[in-house]
Protein backbone atom coordinates (compact mmCIF):
# COMPACT_ATOMS: atom_id res chain seq x y z
CA UNK A 1 0.00 0.00 0.00
CA UNK A 2 2.85 2.37 0.91
CA UNK A 3 4.56 1.55 -2.39
CA UNK A 4 1.39 2.55 -4.29
CA UNK A 5 1.39 5.91 -2.49
CA UNK A 6 5.02 6.57 -3.45
CA UNK A 7 4.36 5.63 -7.08
CA UNK A 8 1.38 7.99 -7.22
CA UNK A 9 3.42 10.81 -5.69
CA UNK A 10 6.27 10.16 -8.11
CA UNK A 11 3.92 10.19 -11.10
CA UNK A 12 2.30 13.40 -9.86
CA UNK A 13 5.65 15.15 -9.49
CA UNK A 14 6.72 13.90 -12.93
CA UNK A 15 3.62 15.36 -14.56
CA UNK A 16 4.09 18.72 -12.79
CA UNK A 17 7.79 18.84 -13.74
CA UNK A 18 6.92 18.07 -17.36
CA UNK A 19 4.33 20.84 -17.50
CA UNK A 20 6.71 23.38 -15.93
CA UNK A 21 9.47 22.35 -18.34
CA UNK A 22 7.18 22.83 -21.35
CA UNK A 23 6.12 26.25 -20.06
CA UNK A 24 9.72 27.46 -19.65
CA UNK A 25 10.71 26.02 -23.03
CA UNK A 26 7.79 27.78 -24.76
CA UNK A 27 8.77 31.14 -23.21
CA UNK A 28 12.38 30.73 -24.45
CA UNK A 29 11.15 29.88 -27.96
CA UNK A 30 8.83 32.90 -27.99
CA UNK A 31 11.71 35.16 -26.91
CA UNK A 32 14.06 33.82 -29.59
CA UNK A 33 11.37 34.29 -32.25
CA UNK A 34 10.86 37.93 -31.28
CA UNK A 35 14.61 38.61 -31.43
CA UNK A 36 14.94 36.94 -34.85
CA UNK A 37 11.97 38.89 -36.22
CA UNK A 38 13.70 42.23 -35.65
CA UNK A 39 14.42 44.37 -38.68
CA UNK A 40 17.78 43.24 -40.12
CA UNK A 41 18.42 46.83 -41.21
CA UNK A 42 18.21 48.13 -37.61
CA UNK A 43 21.94 47.76 -36.76
CA UNK A 44 22.84 49.92 -39.77
CA UNK A 45 20.30 52.74 -39.42
CA UNK A 46 21.72 56.07 -38.37
CA UNK A 47 24.19 58.78 -39.25
CA UNK A 48 27.81 57.69 -39.44
CA UNK A 49 30.94 59.85 -39.72
CA UNK A 50 34.25 58.67 -41.15
CA UNK A 51 37.29 58.38 -38.95
CA UNK A 52 40.01 58.75 -41.57
CA UNK A 53 42.49 61.41 -40.44
CA UNK A 54 43.86 62.20 -43.89
CA UNK A 55 40.43 62.30 -45.56
CA UNK A 56 37.81 65.01 -45.70
CA UNK A 57 34.86 64.56 -43.37
CA UNK A 58 32.19 62.24 -44.79
CA UNK A 59 28.75 61.64 -43.35
CA UNK A 60 26.89 58.49 -44.25
CA UNK A 61 23.23 58.24 -43.41
CA UNK A 62 21.29 54.99 -43.69
CA UNK A 63 17.55 55.45 -43.27
CA UNK A 64 14.97 52.98 -42.00
CA UNK A 65 13.67 52.79 -45.59
CA UNK A 66 17.09 51.55 -46.74
CA UNK A 67 18.18 54.77 -48.45
CA UNK A 68 21.83 55.79 -48.48
CA UNK A 69 22.82 59.46 -48.24
CA UNK A 70 26.47 60.53 -48.38
CA UNK A 71 27.26 64.16 -47.47
CA UNK A 72 23.59 65.10 -47.97
CA UNK A 73 23.56 63.55 -51.48
CA UNK A 74 21.10 60.66 -51.93
CA UNK A 75 22.61 57.63 -53.65
CA UNK A 76 20.35 55.99 -56.21
CA UNK A 77 20.19 52.24 -55.81
CA UNK A 78 18.86 49.58 -53.49
CA UNK A 79 19.86 47.07 -50.85
CA UNK A 80 20.71 43.80 -52.58
CA UNK A 81 21.80 41.75 -49.57
CA UNK A 82 21.48 42.08 -45.82
CA UNK A 83 22.37 40.05 -42.74
CA UNK A 84 22.88 40.95 -39.10
CA UNK A 85 26.53 41.86 -39.77
CA UNK A 86 26.66 42.98 -43.41
CA UNK A 87 24.63 45.13 -45.75
CA UNK A 88 25.23 45.37 -49.50
CA UNK A 89 23.84 48.39 -51.36
CA UNK A 90 24.13 48.40 -55.16
CA UNK A 91 24.06 51.83 -56.74
CA UNK A 92 22.48 52.65 -60.11
CA UNK A 93 25.84 52.12 -61.87
CA UNK A 94 26.12 48.58 -60.47
CA UNK A 95 28.85 49.36 -57.93
CA UNK A 96 28.48 47.88 -54.47
CA UNK A 97 28.74 49.70 -51.18
CA UNK A 98 29.39 47.08 -48.51
CA UNK A 99 28.81 48.01 -44.87
CA UNK A 100 29.98 45.62 -42.14
CA UNK A 101 29.16 46.11 -38.47
CA UNK A 102 32.17 46.14 -36.19
CA UNK A 103 32.43 46.41 -32.40
CA UNK A 104 31.63 49.60 -30.46
CA UNK A 105 29.25 51.24 -32.95
CA UNK A 106 31.73 51.23 -35.81
CA UNK A 107 31.10 50.34 -39.42
CA UNK A 108 33.64 49.32 -42.03
CA UNK A 109 32.52 50.51 -45.40
CA UNK A 110 33.88 49.35 -48.74
CA UNK A 111 33.20 51.51 -51.79
CA UNK A 112 33.49 49.32 -54.88
CA UNK A 113 33.69 52.34 -57.22
CA UNK A 114 36.70 53.81 -55.38
CA UNK A 115 38.08 50.40 -54.38
CA UNK A 116 38.61 51.82 -50.92
CA UNK A 117 37.70 50.94 -47.32
CA UNK A 118 36.46 53.54 -44.84
CA UNK A 119 35.82 53.36 -41.11
CA UNK A 120 32.71 55.08 -39.77
CA UNK A 121 31.47 55.68 -36.24
CA UNK A 122 27.81 56.08 -35.31
CA UNK A 123 27.08 59.73 -34.48
CA UNK A 124 23.26 59.72 -34.31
Amino acid sequence: MKMNKYINLFLGFSVIAGLLGNSVSKKKNDLSKSVSMQDPLAPFIGTWSNQEIDEKQRLLKITKEGDFVINDQPILGSITSISSQQLVFTDHFGYELIAKRQANNTLSFYDDADEKNYLFVLTE
